[in-house]
């Protein structure tokens, strides 16, 4: 299986019992990429669901810089510190927002009934998270 997939499929099983968006993308990398995500990480990602519990930035691309921070300890990216910004901005472009209530106001009412959307939202990011590393994974 790919690795993009994988990360989205477990990203998306994470939200589905009971992890928020970026809890789910920093267990979906920890698990991926064999990385450390500890218990006091994913404590911290707690705060970080609803897009900081007010509708500001997302939850899934705060868990993906996260994410990308640790890795980064272990195997540095060849964007280095402009990963966050490339992350933030492919986000953009694949979402249309980074904002979680600007997300949510593009979605039809019957999307934002429940939390699939953000099931789908999240398994996705997690997706491209590990895109950006694909390069020199190989």
């Amino acid at each position: 299986m790919r690795m993009q997939q994988q990360a989205s499929q477990i990203a998306m099983a994470e939200m589905k019992c009971g992890s928020n968006c970026c809890q789910a993308v920093l267990a979906a990398a920890g698990r991926v990429w064999n990385i450390p995500v500890g218990e006091d990480v994913i404590a911290a990602a707690a705060m970080f669901g609803g897009g900081i519990s007010c509708g500001c930035i997302c939850g899934a691309l705060a868990g993906m810089v996260m994410a990308a921070g640790i890795r980064q300890q272990h195997e540095k990216h060849p964007r280095g510190s402009k990963l966050a910004q490339d992350l933030h901005d492919q986000f953009k472009e694949e979402f249309g927002a980074t904002c979680c209530r600007a997300i949510k106001k593009k979605r039809t009412v019957l999307k934002n009934i429940g939390n699939q959307a953000c099931v789908e939202l999240t398994g996705k990011a997690a997706a491209l998270l590990v895109r950006q590393w694909e390069a020199i994974d190989n």
